[in-house]
């Protein structure tokens, strides 16, 4: 097995690495060292029969941002990344997955940054993920240690390939270190968008949380919107979702849950029968504006899930509505 799969050679401690900058931003949690005390490993991360699964157990609460992983093998060769929650051996629903490319030198061990934030994964002291690689037949590898037994390995976990039952003779480890964003999550959209009579799909966004003391900016808006309609923005303090039309007939999906708040009326401005409308909205305005809305007073890690609505005549009940996004408050 370790003829196929493994690839060992010695390297001192300081031999350069290949630096990819990255937005990195979260507080490092776990970290399976290259090589630490134990002996330099690295593994086949070129064939595509093989999938690794690296197993992780948190040691912070927070959102999982993501985890850098050491490669090596030729320039320009790619490595197949995903994230599955839970213990290793692992079958769970890919949470998140990309690819990553050698950009060193042949050979060059090359750091690089695998953000997963969009997996929207939280996790706790304790909580268990697994880092699986897999290659596709490009030339790619990675890095990791061994300690020969009964020497302690460089981290707790286990290393799987393939199949349940720790690699090898349990010695191995991907060499890896995680981050955990401490902080409240940014915003974050959910549920699907509508797609209207004239194929608009209108898409909410926000750029930053609120705060308590409504002092942050927290402008709402939703653009792709059809055109010299009117409409509103909305919100609630719970999420579905629902089909729009109970009965079946168009696309648009109620995300928020009653009761919900409404904003004013709006016109959409744009073009008629375009997607270049927009709805708006200043969320601290509203809210000073509106002392007894929905939700006030605010406090810090209330959550609140806000969505736009507006005339689209010939859709069921004359109306569609876009995706939806989950504001938490700051202190």
């Amino acid at each position: 097995m370790q003829s196929t799969s493994i690839r060992s050679f010695a390297c001192a401690l300081g031999c350069a690495l290949a630096s990819i900058v990255h937005a990195q931003s979260g507080v490092v949690d776990q970290i399976s060292p290259y090589p630490g005390t134990g002996q330099t490993a690295g593994f086949n991360g070129d064939a595509s029969g093989l999938i690794w699964q690296q197993e992780v157990r948190a040691g912070i609460a927070g959102q999982l941002e993501g985890f850098e992983l050491l490669l090596n093998g030729s320039t320009g060769s790619q490595m197949n990344v995903r994230l599955r929650a839970g213990a290793g051996w692992n079958t769970s629903p890919v949470l998140y997955q990309t690819t990553v490319t050698q950009t060193g030198s042949s050979g060059q061990a090359t750091s690089v940054f695998v953000d997963v934030t969009a997996a929207n994964l939280s996790v706790v002291p304790g909580s268990l993920f697994v880092i699986e690689v897999q290659g596709n037949n490009t030339g790619c590898g990675f890095l990791g240690s061994y300690t020969p037994p009964p020497g302690t390995p460089q981290y707790a976990q286990f290393l799987f390939l393939n199949a349940p039952g720790c690699f090898a003779d349990c010695g191995w480890r991907m060499a890896f270190t995680s981050y955990v964003l401490t902080g409240p999550p940014p915003p974050t959209t959910f549920c699907t968008s509508g797609t209207t009579s004239n194929g608009c799909t209108a898409t909410i966004s926000a750029a930053n949380n609120p705060n308590v003391a409504h002092s942050a900016p927290c402008q709402i808006n939703v653009s792709g919107v059809e055109g010299q309609k009117s409409g509103i923005i909305f919100y609630g303090l719970s999420q579905l979702p629902q089909p729009w039309c109970a009965l079946g007939g168009g696309s648009s999906f109620l995300c928020v849950k009653p009761p919900t708040m409404r904003t004013l009326t709006q016109s959409t401005g744009g073009t008629s029968n375009a997607c270049n409308g927009q709805l708006q909205l200043d969320w601290n305005a509203f809210q000073l504006a509106n002392p007894s809305a929905l939700g006030n007073p605010w406090t810090a890690g209330d959550k609140v899930y806000v969505q736009g609505w507006f005339r689209d005549p010939p859709a069921c009940k004359t109306t569609s509505l876009s995706n939806a996004v989950e504001l938490t408050y700051l202190p």
